[in-house]
């Protein structure tokens, strides 16, 4: 019986078999290839040292180049290094020549002229001759220390705030020529009688009805043995054009807050973050026309790194934590706030085709978000962690970013 009934499963299993192949082999599904959202096109090796901590915050393109600087720290390089746009090639590589002779923390520029700066001075580079234009070196003649923050561009020149004496000392906003070079000292903010030094930040402008300059600054209070909920901070409006100061919103903010970037200006609204929200000020009374908190931030300062982004009439904001925020610039409303997008370290978002890019150290990755929705659309992490900003070239159509070793360009193919 058990014989029996071996040979019927082994009857069923050949009938099986010839039944399978007396049927035609079905149509194959074909394989459709997806775009890859982040498409690098090139990557090239910036420094030959073989440890890899190499590139700044910044990056400049000027036509077919992208230029970011050397190395720092133990891979020091006071040098500047050019790259084709297209193909990722080296065009040129400049070391300096002067006094100045660092990497250069920030790198911002106008046209062909080309800005360095740190703690120890500032100087210019002209990109088309690739000579140095000027240079200043803080300590001398005058002992003072420059703040490291962005460096704004305002008609012909570029502005940094620097502090006398010593770091915790009297701070002084100051600006540079951009083709000469001459050194302008604009406004000291003094020592308060507590101790209290002033912190600035970097001034964000506008026109008032008087045809005016107008500079905004955050004026945070510091002393180094407090903590930042014994830091108030101030906002204040300097007149550029009177040279004098026009309001002052004294503790717009207890605690102490971001003083690396400047305040965002839309139409007759100053935006700036404190605390754990962010304030809509009336740029010609000073008075506070709008208030949003995000209660799921420390109750701590927060917004520590990143500048803010204004489109049309909404501003992004990235808490320096993962949140990521879009407000209505006219009355501070919030369009959408994503709690788990992006932990970002470097100076500037970029916002491109509806997209919000953000190079995010925190992550180690480019992300991409639909800036319209909030949501992540795709994170690239880099081979050893992109963490800069992320610039865009539109005669290439292609976006650049570096990580630890390398300048990368590459192409987003956004989802239709």
């Amino acid at each position: 019986m058990l014989g029996s009934m071996k040979n019927m499963t082994y009857l069923f299993i050949m009938f099986l078999i010839f039944a399978s192949c007396d049927k035609e082999d079905p149509t194959p599904i074909p394989h459709i290839v997806q775009l890859k959202i982040f498409e690098m096109v090139w990557n090239t090796r910036i420094y030959e040292a073989p440890l890899e901590n190499v590139g700044s915050d910044n990056a400049y393109i000027y036509n077919d180049l992208y230029i970011v600087t050397g190395g720092h720290g133990s891979n020091y390089d006071p040098s500047l290094f050019a790259y084709n746009t297209k193909s990722g090639k080296l065009a040129w590589k400049w070391t300096q020549t002067g006094k100045y002779r660092q990497s250069g923390i920030n790198l911002v520029g106008k046209d062909n002229v080309l800005i360095l700066s740190d703690v120890k001075g500032i100087m210019a580079f002209d990109i088309e001759t690739q000579q140095l234009m000027w240079e200043h070196i803080h300590t001398d003649p005058i002992k003072f220390l420059g703040n490291v923050g962005e460096l704004p561009i305002y008609g012909d020149y570029v502005y940094k705030s620097l502090s006398f004496d010593n770091f915790y000392g009297p701070r002084c906003l100051v600006r540079y020529h951009l083709i000469s070079g001459k050194e302008e000292k604009i406004y000291t903010f003094q020592l308060e009688a507590d101790g209290k030094s002033a912190n600035l930040s970097p001034p964000a402008f506008s026109i008032n009805p008087a045809k005016d300059t107008i500079m905004f600054l955050v004026h945070g209070r510091t002393r180094v043995d407090l903590a930042p909920e014994e830091s108030p901070t101030n906002l204040v409006a300097y007149n550029l054009s009177k040279r004098k100061i026009e309001w002052t919103l004294e503790e717009f903010t207890p605690w102490g807050t971001n003083t690396l970037y400047p305040p965002s200006v839309y139409n007759n609204t100053v935006m700036v973050a404190g605390d754990w929200s962010i304030y809509g000020v009336d740029i010609l009374t000073g008075k506070v026309k709008w208030r949003t908190q995000f209660t799921n931030l420390p109750w701590l300062g927060n917004f520590p790194s990143t500048k803010h982004l204004l489109v049309d009439n909404r501003i992004y904001v990235n808490s320096g934590l993962f949140s990521v925020m879009c407000l209505d610039a006219t009355n501070g409303s919030v369009l959408w706030h994503n709690k788990n997008a992006s932990a970002n370290c470097s100076p500037n978002m970029l916002y491109h085709d509806d997209m919000l890019i953000i190079g995010s150290f925190g992550l180690g990755s480019v992300v991409i978000m639909d800036g319209l929705k909030g949501n992540v659309i795709h994170s690239e992490r880099g081979e050893r962690t992109y963490y800069t900003d992320v610039l865009y070239d539109k005669v290439t159509d292609m976006y650049f970013v570096q990580d630890f070793a390398q300048a990368v360009g590459f192409k987003i193919n956004k989802p239709k």
